[in-house]
């Protein structure tokens, strides 16, 4: 028979009673519930049909265990008993997931009931345990329990180094079979108080997320842990999955300066400083490339918490980003920009006079400077110069320059003042000096040689580049017929064969100073003609040679010579300088009585470029003897007469004259000029039918040199 909480159980509502058949000293009695909902303990009671009056035997057998559904964390360890109650000392069997199992299986001893455990560590997916007892060898108690995992994720460092104002983000999340009725709640804990600000959580299908989002401070340090409580009818009551400790250890590195200005050539020093955290070290680098403390360039040293490190003979290869990193954690660091910069300025050496303009410059910086200038000691040339070009500032790259207009050059000294943005100031000192030209223009006879020159006159020592130019055109010593020279300061350029006025620009540059403008000056290279007017005349005559020049600009100075003697007035001499008219000069000597041939030299000088050349002409005073050969004839009869010259240079021009007429030849009149040979010609005047006295006049003129005074003789 079959009781149940005090009832006795019968076969109907799905309850069959199979009271067994009877074989060999064995007998097994069932009891079937078709639809088992809950645990339900029976009792079977037996009296023996054999001695009827015999006690009945009660056999009680039950399997219980905590829990027939668990949820639990994905990859966690489980100890899961299984206690059987009843009348018999019996074994517990354990299965996992259909497999017999005795691997980490304990069974404890009977006394009114026995406990069999099995621990499970590592337990990743859904696992079903089974925990089974065979009564009287044939009926098989068993417990069910059905383990479901919860798998759960967490991005929490063990230990992490985070600095100051970082902004650091926790995240964990659940997932699970999303067939299961399980329902969860994260709560995040800061050194085991609960955490709510910065919290977010999403809920997608069966997968569940928390993230704890914060912005570090001092008092962000110490250690977090995520938990997730998971409720619901498969999970057994309330489960807690909690993620392991995180420790927030926060470290601030601090850049003493971030922005860091050094002069080229020398040396400079960068300084971080570790706070919150003992026992690290600073390691550098630069634009991503690890320092490794070469001591020809850097020298780091770590002294406690501060590390310095020094950069000497600094070059502008040394500006850049310089990161100083905590040695616990590669996210600890700070930037430190050097900038390694250097200040020029540029003196002039110019033409007096002459607009010019100095520029002062600072490169091997990225961040805006200001530029000012001084002249002696007072601002107000411009001042403030921070950007535009309109203002003077340019900014190209890493170098900012600025320009001072000075519109009249003249020796000046001039300050620029360069102040970084961390208020740097460095001074450059910049200088004005100036030359002038002095020009050596000249006056030449057209188709000499001539030389013009270019003298610079400065007071300050300095060596030039010369330049000649006429019109468009470069002139040097390449140039066909020209030659450039230079004695000290003075440039020469001379020309071989000079036949008309010509100017010509002398274009001189500083090499000292090469940021100056050039300079320049126009010099002339001028010519005139000089022709002399020789004369020839009767020996014992007054005789004026001429010397006449064209086309001088003032008019030249006249000296004459004669046989390596200079001529002056005196001694039956007369000389006269001549006026300049319209381009002209005509000088005159005359002598008063000339006996003989005499060749003078007629020197001229420009009179306004007075250290041109010389022009000189010769001329020459020539001196003929003539005489009348008369004749006397018989009346009616013919007559020649003859007039002779001896002397002459190349012969004379003869014409004849008679009672204040001119006597051609014709009616009975023949005239004969002669030949000139061997320094004589004979001219004849013949008269066929002489009826009477006549006096004839012979005048004769220099063939040679024809503006000449004429000579005459009378003949008869």
């Amino acid at each position: 028979t079959w009781e149940s909480g005090g009832n006795t159980v019968v076969t109907g509502s799905g309850v069959t009673l199979n009271e067994g058949t009877f074989a060999n000293g064995e007998q097994a009695a069932t009891l079937t519930v078709a639809n088992l909902q809950q645990d339900t303990s029976y009792t079977c009671n037996t009296v023996s049909k054999t001695y009827t009056h015999s006690d009945s035997a009660t056999v009680v057998v039950e399997m219980t265990t905590p829990y027939e559904f668990k949820a639990i964390k994905s990859d966690s360890a489980l100890t899961v008993s299984c206690t059987c109650t009843g009348s018999r000392d019996l074994e517990i069997t354990w299965t996992i997931n259909g497999t017999t199992t005795s691997q980490n299986v304990e069974i404890g001893s009977y006394n009114a009931g026995k406990t069999g455990t099995i621990e499970l560590t590592g337990v990743l997916y859904d696992t079903v345990l089974e925990c089974s007892t065979v009564v009287d060898g044939s009926k098989t108690v068993s417990k069910t329990i059905n383990l479901k995992v919860i798998k759960f994720t967490e991005s929490l460092p063990g230990t992490k180094f985070v600095r100051l104002d970082e902004v650091i983000t926790l995240s964990c999340s659940i997932s699970w079979d999303d067939t299961r009725s399980l329902t969860a709640s994260p709560t995040w804990q800061h050194n085991s108080s609960d955490v709510a600000t910065g919290v977010e959580n999403s809920n997608t299908a069966s997968v569940y997320t928390s993230t704890l989002s914060l912005t570090v401070v001092w008092t962000s340090a110490g250690l977090y842990k995520c938990s997730f409580s998971v409720s619901g009818t498969d999970a057994d009551g309330t489960l807690t999955l909690d993620s392991d400790d995180s420790e927030i250890i926060i470290q601030n590195i601090v850049a003493k300066e971030r922005l860091v200005y050094a002069e080229k050539g020398t040396a400079a020093s960068l300084q971080c400083t570790v706070v919150g955290e003992d026992g690290v070290t600073i390691k550098w680098s630069k634009d991503g490339t690890s320092l490794t403390g070469d001591t020809t360039s850097y020298n780091s040293t770590t002294d406690s918490l501060t590390g310095i490190l020094t950069l000497t003979q600094l070059d502008s290869s040394d500006s850049g980003t310089y990161i100083c990193e905590s040695s616990a954690s590669t996210n600890v660091k700070d930037n430190i920009t050097l900038n390694v910069y250097e200040t020029s300025g540029d003196s002039v050496h110019v033409l007096a006079g002459n607009p010019t303009t100095l520029t002062c410059r600072v490169s091997g910086i990225s961040q805006a400077a200001l530029i000012r200038w001084y002249d002696g000691n007072s601002i107000g040339i411009t001042t403030d110069i921070t950007g535009g070009d309109a203002a003077g500032f340019n900014s190209t790259s890493s170098t900012h320059s600025s320009t001072l207009s000075v519109a009249a050059a003249a020796t000046a000294e001039y300050s620029c003042e360069v102040e970084l943005s961390d208020h740097t100031k460095k001074q450059v000192s910049l200088n004005v000096h100036v030359f002038t030209l002095e020009r050596g223009h000249v006056e030449v006879e057209a188709g000499s040689s001539a030389t013009v020159t270019c003298r610079v006159l400065s007071s300050t020592t300095d060596t030039y580049s010369v330049t000649w130019q006429q019109g468009n055109t470069i002139i040097d010593s390449g140039s066909s017929g020209y030659a450039t020279t230079s004695t000290g300061s003075e440039y020469m350029l001379s020309m071989d064969n000079l036949s008309t006025d010509s100017l010509f620009y002398c274009i001189v540059q500083s090499t000292q100073y090469p940021a100056s403008s050039s300079g320049n000056t126009t010099v002339s290279a001028s010519v005139y003609e000089i022709i002399g007017i020789s004369t020839e005349v009767k020996v014992g005559s007054a005789a004026t040679i001429t010397c006449k020049t064209t086309g001088s600009e003032g008019g030249v100075s006249v000296t004459w010579e004669s046989g390596g003697n200079t001529v002056a007035t005196g001694s039956g001499i007369t000389l006269n300088e001549g006026t300049f008219i319209n381009g002209e000069q005509v000088a005159t000597l005359t002598v008063a009585n000339l006996q003989q041939d005499t060749s003078y030299t007629c020197n001229t000088v420009s009179k306004t470029y007075t250290h041109s050349d010389s022009a000189t002409v010769v001329v020459k005073a020539n001196v003929f003897e003539i005489i009348g050969i008369s004749a006397e004839v018989k009346v009616g009869s013919v007559a020649t007469i003859t007039c002779k010259t001896t002397g002459s240079e190349g012969g004379v021009s003869v014409t004849w004259e008679s009672g204040g007429n001119t006597v051609v030849t014709g009616s009975g009149v023949t005239l004969n000029e002669g030949t000139f040979a061997n320094g004589e010609q004979a001219a004849t005047l013949t008269v066929a039918n002489l009826q009477q006295d006549t006096s004839y006049t012979c005048n004769t003129v220099s063939k040679t040199y024809t503006h000449s005074n004429p000579a005459s003789v009378v003949v008869g």
